[in-house]
């Protein structure tokens, strides 16, 4: 049975719209692209209102002096708008990429160098203990995070002692990482796919009713 909610007509026909563009840009399809663009502007503004109210309101109250420091260069940062002035907006901009920055380093070094060497690790020593399968995943993990570092590593050609083996490891490091980029693509175009088909079975079930 055909849905009598409107939620649900009105989230059926954007769908629709949306799949339009498989036939080319027309009417239908900028009308969702527009509604989608309004919806996020409006909900940005509306959530960027909402945060600047919870940070600044206990500034004006006395009780974090602190965001003083976020509010000037936020109102700093709005001179970007005039040309003349657009100088003052590389402060806070340089001081955000330079932050931002030291943050993202600092969880690089502690994450994806430290905790991936500590878990090369502990996968290695588990290879040979416990389920056959289990140790097979670990060893084929340990064996390609060694040779795709050693890839990335050696790069540059080696010559003397030991340049056939690094020259051997190099090749299999690239052979590797295309099996990756593969596996990463497929991944992705797996979850467009799910996208799809979960939207093509709204329509189906949740408004034409016939699951």
């Amino acid at each position: 049975m055909i849905s009598t909610d409107p939620f649900i007509w009105i989230s059926a026909f954007f769908t629709i719209c949306s799949f339009t563009l498989l036939y080319g840009d027309n009417p239908l399809f900028r009308i969702g692209e527009y509604t989608f663009a309004g919806t996020v502007v409006a909900h940005g503004f509306v959530t960027g209102i909402q945060t600047l109210y919870g940070n600044y309101i206990p500034l004006f109250q006395g009780q974090d002096p602190m965001a003083a420091i976020s509010l000037i260069l936020a109102v700093m940062s709005l001179f970007i708008v005039w040309k003349k002035y657009a100088w003052i907006a590389s402060f806070p901009i340089a001081v955000m990429i330079g932050v931002g920055t030291g943050v993202s380093v600092r969880a690089l070094v502690s994450t994806d160098i430290i905790g991936n060497i500590t878990a090369t690790i502990s996968e290695a020593g588990l290879i040979l203990v416990g389920n056959p399968a289990d140790g097979l995943g670990y060893a084929v993990r340990v064996i390609f995070t060694i040779v795709c570092t050693s890839y990335l590593l050696f790069t540059v050609l080696h010559r003397g002692p030991g340049s056939r083996t690094m020259s051997y490891l190099r090749t299999i490091g690239k052979y590797f990482f295309l099996v990756y980029l593969g596996l990463s693509v497929g991944n992705g175009v797996m979850q467009l796919s799910g996208l799809a088909t979960s939207a093509i079975n709204r329509l189906l079930v949740s408004w034409l009713g016939l699951g």
